[in-house]
């Protein structure tokens, strides 16, 4: 099997197979830049070499060979101490969850995405969930510490990657 590695560094991604590059492209950060130490709502991308354990969105599975889940409107991503940094499918929407992330209110940046392992072995509570690779918003590059790359080249990427994908983030 081929090893595969999408690579951050600053504002350029690139993907690599079998340590040749396949492909590059600009991308967005966390607003506040890049961090060592991942605090919760900081605007910050943590930085480290993380697994891509999901692939999810609004639109339908774009071929990937990745675990896809598709995104409704009780999908969330938990903040919730209990249920930290995983994904919940709420049965009613009388469940308050204020502390996570309605994946639904995103239609843009999560018509395609990936899901960053940062603090998913054992989720510690504080310390920054919710780390997607997204499509950029439409306005702008900056997130709130994810990764965002265009939307076509997103889908590439979702094509190309297969489970044991890595990501690796770094400042420069």
């Amino acid at each position: 099997m081929k090893e595969q590695l999408i690579r951050v560094r600053g504002h350029r991604l690139s993907f690599w197979e079998d340590g040749r590059m396949v492909f590059e492209t600009y991308c967005g950060y966390g607003r506040n830049g890049f961090t060592s130490d991942k605090r919760e709502g900081d605007g910050c991308t943590p930085l480290g070499t993380f697994g891509v354990t999901l692939a999810f969105g609004t639109g339908r599975n774009p071929g990937t060979a990745l675990e896809y889940r598709q995104i409704g409107p009780l999908s969330y991503w938990s903040g919730e101490r209990e249920s930290y940094n995983t994904w919940v499918e709420l049965e009613s929407d009388s469940t308050p969850m204020p502390a996570s992330e309605r994946l639904w209110d995103y239609p843009t940046q999560y018509r395609y995405a990936m899901f960053i392992g940062y603090n998913a072995e054992r989720p510690e509570w504080g310390r920054g969930s919710a780390i997607f690779l997204h499509c950029r918003a439409t306005d702008h590059w900056s997130t709130a510490g994810c990764i965002s790359i265009a939307r076509a080249k997103m889908l590439r990427l979702l094509r190309e990657c297969r489970p044991g994908v890595r990501i690796s983030i770094e400042e420069n």
